[in-house]
Protein backbone atom coordinates (compact mmCIF):
# COMPACT_ATOMS: atom_id res chain seq x y z
CA UNK A 1 0.00 0.00 0.00
CA UNK A 2 1.29 3.51 -0.64
CA UNK A 3 2.34 5.94 2.18
CA UNK A 4 0.94 8.54 3.01
CA UNK A 5 3.44 10.77 1.97
CA UNK A 6 3.59 8.90 -1.57
CA UNK A 7 -0.12 9.85 -2.17
CA UNK A 8 0.21 13.57 -0.30
CA UNK A 9 -0.35 16.54 -3.09
CA UNK A 10 2.50 18.80 -3.79
CA UNK A 11 3.85 21.59 -1.51
CA UNK A 12 5.17 24.50 -3.56
CA UNK A 13 7.57 26.24 -1.16
CA UNK A 14 9.99 29.27 -0.98
CA UNK A 15 13.42 28.63 -2.30
CA UNK A 16 15.28 28.51 1.26
CA UNK A 17 13.06 25.63 2.41
CA UNK A 18 14.04 21.96 2.12
CA UNK A 19 11.19 19.68 1.97
CA UNK A 20 10.98 16.28 4.63
CA UNK A 21 8.13 14.24 4.44
CA UNK A 22 7.76 11.71 7.22
CA UNK A 23 5.59 9.03 7.05
CA UNK A 24 5.53 8.36 11.27
CA UNK A 25 6.67 9.92 13.87
CA UNK A 26 7.27 12.81 15.72
CA UNK A 27 8.11 15.90 13.18
CA UNK A 28 9.30 18.03 15.69
CA UNK A 29 11.81 15.08 16.79
CA UNK A 30 12.71 14.42 13.50
CA UNK A 31 13.54 18.15 12.67
CA UNK A 32 16.26 17.91 16.14
CA UNK A 33 17.62 14.86 14.77
CA UNK A 34 17.95 16.65 11.42
CA UNK A 35 19.22 19.80 12.42
CA UNK A 36 23.16 19.56 13.32
CA UNK A 37 23.37 18.44 9.28
CA UNK A 38 20.19 19.33 7.38
CA UNK A 39 20.89 23.37 8.54
CA UNK A 40 18.16 26.06 8.37
CA UNK A 41 14.74 25.89 6.13
CA UNK A 42 14.59 22.30 6.99
CA UNK A 43 10.45 21.75 7.28
CA UNK A 44 9.73 18.55 8.12
CA UNK A 45 5.77 17.58 7.62
CA UNK A 46 3.89 14.70 9.20
CA UNK A 47 0.22 14.17 7.41
CA UNK A 48 -1.91 11.11 9.36
CA UNK A 49 -5.28 10.39 10.02
CA UNK A 50 -6.14 13.31 12.52
CA UNK A 51 -3.25 15.28 12.79
CA UNK A 52 -1.13 17.55 10.55
CA UNK A 53 2.31 17.93 12.01
CA UNK A 54 4.98 20.58 10.93
CA UNK A 55 8.69 21.36 12.27
CA UNK A 56 11.23 23.75 10.81
CA UNK A 57 15.14 24.14 11.19
CA UNK A 58 15.97 27.86 12.23
CA UNK A 59 19.62 28.89 12.99
CA UNK A 60 19.38 32.21 14.64
CA UNK A 61 22.18 34.65 15.34
CA UNK A 62 21.37 36.09 18.42
CA UNK A 63 21.92 34.75 21.96
CA UNK A 64 18.76 32.50 23.09
CA UNK A 65 17.87 35.38 25.06
CA UNK A 66 16.58 36.78 22.02
CA UNK A 67 16.30 34.30 19.90
CA UNK A 68 13.94 32.59 21.87
CA UNK A 69 11.23 35.03 20.38
CA UNK A 70 11.35 32.89 17.25
CA UNK A 71 8.89 31.20 18.72
CA UNK A 72 6.19 33.97 19.04
CA UNK A 73 7.44 34.44 15.50
CA UNK A 74 6.48 31.04 14.19
CA UNK A 75 2.89 31.29 16.36
CA UNK A 76 2.35 34.40 14.61
CA UNK A 77 3.12 32.81 11.30
CA UNK A 78 1.21 30.13 11.84
CA UNK A 79 -1.93 31.87 13.54
CA UNK A 80 -2.02 34.21 9.98
CA UNK A 81 -1.17 31.16 7.44
CA UNK A 82 -4.49 29.66 9.49
CA UNK A 83 -6.78 33.10 9.44
CA UNK A 84 -5.66 33.14 5.42
CA UNK A 85 -7.27 29.62 4.86
CA UNK A 86 -10.36 29.76 7.23
CA UNK A 87 -14.29 31.07 6.83
CA UNK A 88 -13.42 34.90 7.60
CA UNK A 89 -16.44 35.03 10.24
CA UNK A 90 -13.96 33.44 13.20
CA UNK A 91 -11.52 33.85 14.67
CA UNK A 92 -8.16 32.16 14.80
CA UNK A 93 -7.32 33.22 19.03
CA UNK A 94 -4.29 32.35 21.25
CA UNK A 95 -4.04 30.90 24.64
CA UNK A 96 -0.51 31.96 26.44
CA UNK A 97 1.76 30.99 25.57
CA UNK A 98 1.17 27.88 22.86
CA UNK A 99 -2.19 26.70 22.44
CA UNK A 100 -3.76 27.49 19.02
CA UNK A 101 -7.70 28.07 18.74
CA UNK A 102 -10.38 28.41 16.22
CA UNK A 103 -13.65 30.17 17.53
CA UNK A 104 -12.94 29.20 20.76
CA UNK A 105 -12.10 25.39 20.34
CA UNK A 106 -8.71 23.88 20.56
CA UNK A 107 -7.21 23.22 17.08
CA UNK A 108 -3.96 22.60 18.54
CA UNK A 109 -0.51 24.17 18.95
CA UNK A 110 2.96 25.35 18.73
CA UNK A 111 6.18 23.46 20.43
CA UNK A 112 10.24 24.42 20.32
CA UNK A 113 13.57 23.00 20.87
CA UNK A 114 16.53 24.31 21.22
CA UNK A 115 19.99 22.90 21.02
CA UNK A 116 20.97 21.08 24.00
CA UNK A 117 23.91 22.86 26.58
CA UNK A 118 22.35 26.42 25.14
CA UNK A 119 22.95 28.71 28.02
CA UNK A 120 20.79 31.93 28.04
CA UNK A 121 23.47 33.93 26.15
CA UNK A 122 24.52 31.44 24.12
CA UNK A 123 23.83 31.88 20.31
CA UNK A 124 22.06 28.17 19.60
CA UNK A 125 23.58 25.60 16.68
CA UNK A 126 19.60 25.48 16.23
CA UNK A 127 16.26 26.28 17.37
CA UNK A 128 13.21 24.24 15.93
CA UNK A 129 9.45 25.55 15.72
CA UNK A 130 6.83 22.79 15.73
CA UNK A 131 3.09 22.91 15.72
CA UNK A 132 0.36 19.79 15.43
CA UNK A 133 -2.93 20.98 14.13
CA UNK A 134 -6.02 18.54 14.41
CA UNK A 135 -6.50 17.97 10.71
CA UNK A 136 -10.03 15.90 11.03
CA UNK A 137 -11.75 13.92 13.82
CA UNK A 138 -12.98 11.23 11.29
CA UNK A 139 -11.68 8.09 13.48
CA UNK A 140 -14.09 9.58 16.27
CA UNK A 141 -17.59 7.96 17.09
CA UNK A 142 -19.36 10.76 17.83
CA UNK A 143 -17.16 14.36 17.79
CA UNK A 144 -19.77 15.87 19.17
CA UNK A 145 -19.16 14.67 22.18
CA UNK A 146 -15.39 16.95 22.13
CA UNK A 147 -17.29 20.20 22.05
CA UNK A 148 -13.89 21.93 23.50
CA UNK A 149 -12.11 20.82 20.29
CA UNK A 150 -12.13 21.06 16.44
CA UNK A 151 -10.69 20.27 13.78
CA UNK A 152 -9.79 21.60 10.42
CA UNK A 153 -11.46 19.50 7.92
CA UNK A 154 -14.52 20.27 10.03
CA UNK A 155 -14.11 23.93 10.01
CA UNK A 156 -14.37 24.41 6.31
CA UNK A 157 -10.39 25.60 5.91
CA UNK A 158 -8.52 25.01 2.64
CA UNK A 159 -6.01 22.69 2.57
CA UNK A 160 -3.13 21.90 4.29
CA UNK A 161 -1.24 22.37 1.84
CA UNK A 162 -2.37 26.02 1.16
CA UNK A 163 -2.25 26.44 5.15
CA UNK A 164 1.53 25.06 4.95
CA UNK A 165 2.82 27.20 2.46
CA UNK A 166 1.31 30.04 3.42
CA UNK A 167 2.95 29.33 6.51
CA UNK A 168 6.76 29.55 5.12
CA UNK A 169 5.93 32.71 3.43
CA UNK A 170 5.04 34.10 6.44
CA UNK A 171 7.94 33.13 8.59
CA UNK A 172 10.12 34.66 5.59
CA UNK A 173 8.05 38.02 6.11
CA UNK A 174 8.24 38.29 9.84
CA UNK A 175 11.95 37.45 10.05
CA UNK A 176 12.67 40.22 7.69
CA UNK A 177 10.11 42.37 9.65
CA UNK A 178 12.34 41.35 12.78
CA UNK A 179 15.29 42.19 11.27
CA UNK A 180 14.26 45.79 9.77
CA UNK A 181 11.74 47.29 12.39
CA UNK A 182 12.71 45.11 15.24
CA UNK A 183 11.27 42.11 17.84
CA UNK A 184 8.14 44.07 18.79
CA UNK A 185 6.99 43.96 14.80
CA UNK A 186 6.68 40.63 15.76
CA UNK A 187 5.95 40.13 18.98
CA UNK A 188 2.88 43.17 19.86
CA UNK A 189 1.08 40.76 16.73
CA UNK A 190 1.71 37.78 18.81
CA UNK A 191 0.46 39.67 21.80
CA UNK A 192 -2.46 41.00 19.65
CA UNK A 193 -3.78 37.43 18.99
CA UNK A 194 -3.73 36.37 22.88
CA UNK A 195 -6.99 35.70 24.82
CA UNK A 196 -8.80 36.97 26.42
CA UNK A 197 -7.78 40.25 24.99
CA UNK A 198 -7.31 43.52 27.07
CA UNK A 199 -10.07 45.84 26.31
CA UNK A 200 -8.38 48.31 28.80
CA UNK A 201 -4.52 47.70 29.74
CA UNK A 202 -1.21 47.23 27.94
CA UNK A 203 0.20 43.81 27.37
CA UNK A 204 3.88 43.77 26.34
CA UNK A 205 7.20 41.38 26.51
CA UNK A 206 10.00 42.82 28.87
CA UNK A 207 12.43 40.09 28.25
CA UNK A 208 11.50 36.72 27.50
CA UNK A 209 8.12 37.78 30.32
CA UNK A 210 4.89 38.32 29.58
CA UNK A 211 3.17 41.33 31.62
CA UNK A 212 0.15 43.34 31.89
CA UNK A 213 -0.73 46.38 33.02
CA UNK A 214 -4.25 47.09 34.06
CA UNK A 215 -5.78 50.76 34.45
CA UNK A 216 -5.73 50.48 38.17
CA UNK A 217 -1.76 49.83 37.52
CA UNK A 218 -1.17 46.50 38.62
CA UNK A 219 1.02 43.63 36.66
CA UNK A 220 0.66 40.80 36.47
CA UNK A 221 4.11 38.89 35.04
CA UNK A 222 4.12 34.90 33.68
CA UNK A 223 6.73 32.25 34.02
CA UNK A 224 9.27 33.02 31.48
CA UNK A 225 8.71 32.34 27.90
CA UNK A 226 10.16 28.51 27.02
CA UNK A 227 9.06 27.45 30.63
CA UNK A 228 5.74 28.44 30.58
CA UNK A 229 5.38 25.98 26.63
CA UNK A 230 3.09 23.39 27.71
CA UNK A 231 1.38 24.73 30.36
CA UNK A 232 -1.68 25.03 28.93
CA UNK A 233 -2.20 21.47 28.51
CA UNK A 234 -3.43 21.22 25.19
CA UNK A 235 -1.21 18.34 23.67
CA UNK A 236 -0.81 14.54 25.01
CA UNK A 237 2.14 12.01 23.94
CA UNK A 238 -0.36 11.10 20.94
CA UNK A 239 -0.79 15.14 20.09
CA UNK A 240 -3.25 17.65 20.11
CA UNK A 241 -6.03 17.06 22.80
CA UNK A 242 -9.43 16.00 21.35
Amino acid sequence: MDSITERAPPLHLPPPYSLHRLDRGDALAEAVRLAPDAGAGTLVVHQAPGLLSLAVVLEPEQPLDLAQMAFALGMVALGDALAAHCPPERAVRLVWPDEIRFDKARLGGGRFAVAPGTGPQDVPDWLVFGAELIADRDHLPEPGAYPNSTSLKEEAFEAPEDIISTFASYMMLYFDRWAHDGIEAVTNRYLMRIDPPLLRGVRRFEGDRLIEITPTGGGRRSAPLLEALGQTGWRSAEGPKL
